[in-house]
């Protein structure tokens, strides 16, 4: 996606809409019960929509289809006032919290997400409440219409499928896939620089640090390293031998050494303890990885390769033996048909030269702190084509669904417009 031509229809947008001209502030053009949508509104929406479609240029059609998503939005949550459909502030702060976990192990720390989205976590906490809130009351107000799901009948699907086959989206191109899976293993030079990190934040923590700051700034447990390392209470049996072992010799108040685990390198604070119950906090180190295990990998599976073309080894009984994926190693390596926009660049490119049967290199999955090297046997390829009743059935059963929520969303909303006041400016 050209994010610079984006970013230059929305400039040309606000120009056209006057949201800069002179003496002119932020415009009212719909109001919908005691609630009003404003031009800025309508220009964020047009924005966020045009990046996550990757649709590059503004049309009359485009800034319409934004407008009435925007009134019906309203329009429903209007509807959830008028029914009192009550969010408690511990649904928004659970969910909102979980977010803020989700942003912190994407990025990696709390200052890497405060830099991407270029807002302090309190602001992007106090955004993501308010977003979470009307979200959580769409749904209840839809579920309360609806109930939990609209289902379509066999016979709804090869209607919808006579009626709408000509103008139904080609299915992407498919694999049918088995795979080997090697995880790069932690060296001792590895294992030696987590080490010297840990025990430099074991030294600032004997020198009186605040073990809460150190462990926001510098554990690698993302998940709680944003609530300073809390692990909260957990009962006896929760957590791996070595960690839970250091833990439970604790006083409250201790801290541990250096205590290492199949994650990394952790240091243990123990807060409380009752019989079996502890409450913790913990900073990781992770082991970082080295290209020499890496190289290890990918000369394990080239050589495995050159094993099942020799034919010393079948496919099947390499992934049972080898393979350091669990489910599919237990299936022999298979794991099903996989549509190309479920992967990756890396991984289109070791399949799309292969003839059914062969297997490819070894290519590198995941991002640069969770990843693994994949070698896959192409078993069967579905080129990209038009949708079939016989062959296609559930994803037009998906579509034929789809199609029936909007019909039948678009009919309450007319329901609704005769019972909530609606004024449209625009």
């Amino acid at each position: 996606m050209n994010k610079i031509k984006i970013l230059a229809a929305f400039y040309i947008l606000l120009i056209t809409a006057g949201i800069y001209s002179q003496g002119e502030g932020d415009k009212i053009i719909a109001i919908v019960g005691n609630d009003v949508v404003l031009q800025s509104d309508l220009n964020f929406s047009l924005y966020s929509f045009m990046q996550q479609n990757g649709i590059q240029e503004v049309s009359n059609d485009l800034v319409q289809q934004v407008f009435q998503n925007l009134v019906s939005e309203k329009l429903m949550l209007a509807k959830a006032d008028q029914d009192s459909i009550f969010i408690s502030s511990d649904e928004v702060n659970k969910q909102v919290e979980g977010r803020i976990r989700d942003m912190v192990s994407q990025f990696g720390s709390e200052k890497n997400v405060e830099e991407a989205y270029g807002l302090t976590i309190p602001k992007i906490k106090a955004l993501l409440k308010e977003q979470t809130e009307r979200n959580m009351k769409l749904t209840r107000v839809k579920q309360a219409k609806f109930g939990y799901g609209i289902m379509v009948t066999k016979p709804e699907v090869l209607k919808f499928f006579n009626d709408y086959k000509d103008s139904l989206p080609k299915v992407p191109e498919t694999y049918e896939l088995a795979q080997i899976v090697r995880i790069p293993k932690v060296t001792e030079d590895a294992k030696f620089i987590a080490r010297e990190k840990a025990q430099k934040i074991l030294d600032s923590v004997k020198m009186g640090m605040d073990f809460s700051e150190l462990a926001k700034r510098n554990s690698d447990d993302s998940l709680s390293a944003i609530q300073g390392g809390a692990l909260g209470k957990a009962k006896k049996g929760s957590f791996v031998k070595e960690f839970e072992d250091a833990a439970f010799l604790l006083k409250p108040g201790d801290v541990s050494g250096i205590v290492e685990t199949e994650f990394g390198y952790h240091i243990i604070k123990l807060n409380d303890k009752s019989g079996d119950f502890i409450t913790s906090q913990h900073i990781l180190v992770k082991f970082p990885r080295l290209e020499a295990a890496d190289f290890t990998e990918i000369n394990f599976l080239k050589d495995l390769k050159n094993d099942i073309k020799s034919g010393k080894i079948s496919f099947q009984d390499a992934a049972l033996l080898h393979s350091q994926e669990p489910k599919s190693a237990a299936d022999s390596g298979y794991i099903g048909k996989l549509s190309v926009i479920n992967m990756d660049q890396l991984e289109i490119a070791a399949l799309s030269g292969l003839n059914e049967g062969e297997i490819s290199d070894p290519v590198k999955v995941g991002d640069d702190r969770y990843y693994g090297y994949y070698m896959y046997k192409l078993l069967s390829r579905i080129p990209e084509h038009s949708a079939t009743i016989e062959g296609d059935y559930v994803l037009i059963e998906q579509y034929a669904q789809k199609f029936k929520e909007q019909k039948l969303l678009g009919e309450w909303l007319e329901e609704l417009k005769k019972t909530i006041y609606l004024e449209i400016k625009l």
